[in-house]
């Protein structure tokens, strides 16, 4: 089939394909002495808490099918995509594991897919995710098509069927993975990592010398080394015992170069640029060395509006193109996103803004009580006005009139 053989032209063993970064996503680069792939990244902690923070913040925010008529926007629940992008997209996903999975993808390959089933009427039935590797967008003599390759076998599907969510890229129809882009910070990561892992097993340096002031000869060594190994054995059984050496040996303990000593702070400045190229703040990652009370507040709007607002407006706009008709989207409906629970801050700053809202006359008592949960109250529906903004400025004459009164 014609799906087969765009899979295997496009696989590394062909020599007719030229090895490039994108070439290479599924298989990983080479760096040092790591192998760097979506995968294998993930075995780095700035990485995998940078997707983490991500992918679980776009899947916790409520996302509703709304509609608006005229001047009113409502929640459109008797639509059918409704409960598929709320709750249950399909058999094996609710929808926060769905978003999850799907963002994890566009950080980890570039590109996250989701195959849109539909009905014999047309209408949208269940939402389908896709793996990267097993997806590849595919042109067919001028007509593009996406061609899925998994378990089920080998098929196309039509760009109006597939929901699409790219990461930034070089041309409008794929997004390139960040991961691979940015191979070679991840991989001086992962080197140092396992460097580190290897010291601390004591295979990258020795711990301590023993020199033998005597001439050895072969049954002499072999029998130090049994002695050597019969010592140690018993000091490791016998915490914090004195080791003790006959007249001949002598030890002298290896200290940690100033070389090694900073291995700590290449990690830490490794660290810190990989949570650049995510674009997330550093302390939610667990990086609390230049952290505050009043930063990291202030980080965190910052992580909202710079980081999660995008991807927000990406995946609004790819599922309200994909998932309603011209003809819907006319009529208004469209899906949001609901990034309130992002900023909600802690009682008293809520306190503060519910406050300002109601006094000033823009949300009503009830519409507060819905966003902290609470059931409506009768008459608190109408919307209070504060005594000083109701009433316009007086002019300099009927102030003048009050002075002489």
């Amino acid at each position: 089939m014609l799906i087969d053989a765009i899979f295997r032209s496009n696989s590394l063993e062909n020599p007719a394909v030229p090895l490039t970064a994108e070439a290479a996503d599924s298989d990983g680069i080479f760096q040092s002495d790591v192998i760097v792939s979506p995968k294998t990244a993930m075995k780095l902690a700035a990485v995998y808490s940078c997707i983490y923070v991500i992918s679980s913040n776009v899947a916790q925010m409520p996302l509703h099918v709304m509609r608006r008529t005229g001047k009113t926007v409502e929640v459109a629940s008797d639509h059918p995509v409704f409960y598929l992008v709320h709750d249950e997209p399909n058999d094996w996903q609710t929808s926060y594991k769905w978003r999850e999975l799907k963002q994890r993808h566009v950080l980890g390959w570039g590109n996250g897919y989701t195959r849109i089933l539909r009905n014999r009427r047309g209408e949208v039935s269940g939402l389908d995710a896709c793996m990267p590797w097993q997806t590849t967008l595919v042109n067919t003599g001028g007509r593009y098509t996406y061609g899925v390759y998994n378990e089920q076998g080998s098929f196309a599907i039509s760009p109006d069927d597939m929901i699409h969510i790219r990461a930034l890229g070089n041309d409008q129809k794929m997004g390139l993975s960040p991961v691979m882009q940015h191979a070679e910070t991840i991989g001086m990561g992962m080197s140092g990592q396992k460097y580190t892992s290897s010291f601390f097993n004591g295979n990258a340096r020795p711990a301590g010398i023993i020199s033998v002031k005597n001439e050895l000869n072969d049954n002499s060594w072999e029998r130090l080394k049994k002695q050597w190994q019969k010592a140690t054995a018993a000091l490791r059984q016998q915490e914090n015992k004195t080791m003790l050496l006959p007249a001949q040996l002598d030890y002298k303990a290896l200290t940690v170069s100033p070389v090694d000593s900073q291995i700590i702070d290449m990690m830490k400045l490794n660290r810190s640029m990989i949570a650049g190229i995510f674009n997330v703040p550093a302390h939610m990652i667990n990086d609390l060395d230049k952290a505050t009370f009043s930063n990291i507040s202030e980080q965190a709007i910052q992580f909202v509006r710079y980081t999660m607002m995008p991807w927000v407006t990406n995946w609004e706009q790819e599922l309200n193109r994909r998932l309603f008709t011209r003809a819907e989207r006319q009529a208004g409906y469209y899906v949001r996103f609901n990034l309130a629970g992002l900023l909600r801050g802690t009682a008293k700053e809520r306190a503060e803004f519910y406050h300002y809202a109601i006094t000033d006359g823009w949300m009503s008592r009830n519409e507060v009580r819905a966003f902290e949960d609470m059931n409506p109250v009768d008459g608190l529906d109408q919307m209070l006005v504060s005594v000083n903004a109701s009433q316009p400025a007086k002019t300099k004459t009927e102030q003048e009139n009050i002075t002489d009164e």
